[in-house]
């Protein structure tokens, strides 16, 4: 029989509504994942911080007539900003592999299950101990029948972790001629580097650190949006 665990907090939504109330609730992986889902089939906008943060925000953009027969349109907006309860950092390298498990499960015949607290993936399984700490962070849901998946928020640390910037230096010395006549090597100005713990590392060289730093955020940015598209 699965074992039941209360769904854990996710999220703290903070919803900006179309006439400018503001109001906030907190969200379990589920019911973001829902609200993200919908978000994507009503072609929202789900924007994901570029930063290591986690957080999303979600537009819905309206335009319509101010009134029935008048002729003036009006363009509003409604902006949920969710921030994660667990901090996507907080992810190891093996809870990692274990929700990697469990997302290479998702297209088969045999969907990651929990059973007694483990989780049993293929052939493999992740520990109660483990699972119930996935759960708690909101990174795995559970369905009633015991079936696992990874949620949005397990999907956005994945991606957080596999894409970890590094900034670079490569040194631009060069040989010159002393007022002496003596041939000597001077240092120049350092070339930055963008790289990725992924193993990508960006083919231009960049005079400035922050520029090198912004294309490797650039970089990851990219895989964060591909969670949405």
């Amino acid at each position: 029989m699965p074992t039941t665990t209360a769904a854990a907090l996710a999220y703290q939504a903070r919803t900006t509504d179309y006439d400018g109330a503001v109001s906030e609730r907190p969200l379990t992986a589920a019911q973001a994942d829902d609200l993200i889902a919908w978000a994507i089939v009503e072609k929202d906008k789900v924007v994901p911080d570029t930063d290591r943060s986690g957080r999303l925000t979600i537009t819905r953009t309206i335009t319509g007539w101010t009134t029935a027969t008048g002729t003036d349109r009006r363009t509003l907006r409604r902006v949920v900003r969710l921030e994660p309860t667990i901090r996507p950092r907080r992810l190891t390298e093996r809870q990692y592999l274990d929700l990697d498990l469990v997302i290479g499960q998702e297209d088969s015949s045999s969907p990651a299950r929990r059973d007694e607290g483990r989780v049993h993936v293929g052939f493999s399984s992740i520990p109660p101990a483990a699972a119930a700490r996935l759960l708690a962070a909101g990174w795995l849901t559970e369905d009633p029948d015991g079936t696992v998946q990874v949620s949005f928020a397990g999907r956005v640390a994945m991606v957080l972790h596999q894409h970890r910037s590094k900034t670079g230096h490569m040194g631009t010395d060069k040989e010159i001629v002393r007022a002496d006549g003596v041939r000597v090597w001077a240092p120049g100005i350092p070339l930055y580097l963008a790289r990725c713990s992924c193993g990508h590392r960006d083919e231009h060289h960049y005079e400035a650190q922050a520029t090198a730093q912004a294309a490797s955020r650039a970089h990851r940015a990219a895989h964060l949006r591909a969670l949405f598209a």
